[in-house]
């Protein structure tokens, strides 16, 4: 955390810390493993050679760690860092059981105060993270900052297609939930107009306007199936819905988590196939390149 944010910044984070640090025991661990599947074409897009120097911000439980310590083999580094300290702390478990080169580590550690050297990395990879970001121009300035002149960036946003073909979904919340009142990423001396995540131009012009080059914008898709009803619930918990499902349950009880868990899963008996409930999630993938000089 910065030692000059204002309380309203510093609340956001301890928020969006502590549902990661109460999700991180399940997080891309129960149901179909989709951070890991887009956090592997994420290394592959990148094309991350031997011997390079990576900085995974926002690891998680190590969807784009573990790809890319792959990819550098040994005598590359690969460091991952993550605000919630329950994740690094599960992600270095992992570490431990994979039995992984010393080169590969984790660090807690908040992304708009990255706390490297100027041009420490050949790459910085962040996967479904930077809308997360309370300061998203901070973060993205940090980014550029430990960056190598022709270092490359890449990281990945939803599609909106993702909400507007599960906009049932909203719409359960929207009767079990008051409406919050809009929340706005801090406002900067002569910011740039507030960030588009969920299309290709939005994430194009994040970018850029962070100052990098070349930027390339990847549609991925992939459908993923929920075996059981039961499978879905858990893996809502797993992820930041994780939020809204504590929301719900404090300001309506434990009878009204029940009443929106049987409202959402009849919905989904409704969708369901033979195999299972699908559900398609698209991304975008941004690739870029900090300028030589």
């Amino acid at each position: 955390m910065g030692l000059n944010e204002s309380d309203e910044i510093a609340q956001s984070k301890d928020r969006i810390g502590g549902i990661f640090d109460r999700a991180a025991t399940t997080y891309d661990q129960v149901g179909p493993q989709f951070f890991s599947h887009f956090g592997r074409r994420m290394v592959d897009i990148a094309s991350i050679p031997p011997g390079s120097k990576v900085l995974d911000v926002a690891t998680g439980r190590g969807a784009l760690l573990f790809p890319a310590a792959e990819a550098i083999g040994q005598d590359g580094q690969v460091i991952g860092v993550d605000l919630s300290e329950t994740m690094i702390q599960e992600t270095s478990q992992e570490l431990a059981r994979r039995k992984l080169s010393p080169n590969i580590e984790v660090q807690q550690m908040d992304a708009e105060h990255l706390q490297f050297s100027d041009q420490s990395f050949d790459y910085v990879l962040c996967g479904f993270a930077v809308f997360f970001f309370p300061q998203l121009t901070r973060a993205m300035s940090e980014f550029y900052r430990v960056l190598k002149p022709n270092g490359q960036i890449c990281v990945s946003t939803w599609d909106k297609l993702v909400n507007e073909q599960w906009s049932w979904f909203d719409e359960i919340i929207k009767t079990h939930l008051p409406p919050e009142p809009e929340t706005k990423q801090a406002e900067e001396p002569n910011s740039t107009p507030q960030p588009v995540f969920d299309t290709p131009e939005g994430l194009k012009s994040i970018l850029e306007n962070a100052g990098f080059e070349n930027a390339q914008i990847f549609s991925e898709a992939k459908d993923f199936v929920y075996a059981t009803n039961e499978e879905y619930w858990s893996t809502l918990w797993a992820h930041g819905t994780r939020g809204i499902l504590e929301r719900i349950e404090h300001t309506n009880g434990k009878e009204g988590l029940e009443k929106f868990r049987s409202e959402v899963l009849r919905k989904a008996d409704a969708l369901k196939k033979d195999d299972g409930l699908h559900q398609v999630f698209s991304a975008f993938i941004g690739l870029a390149s900090k300028p030589r000089s």
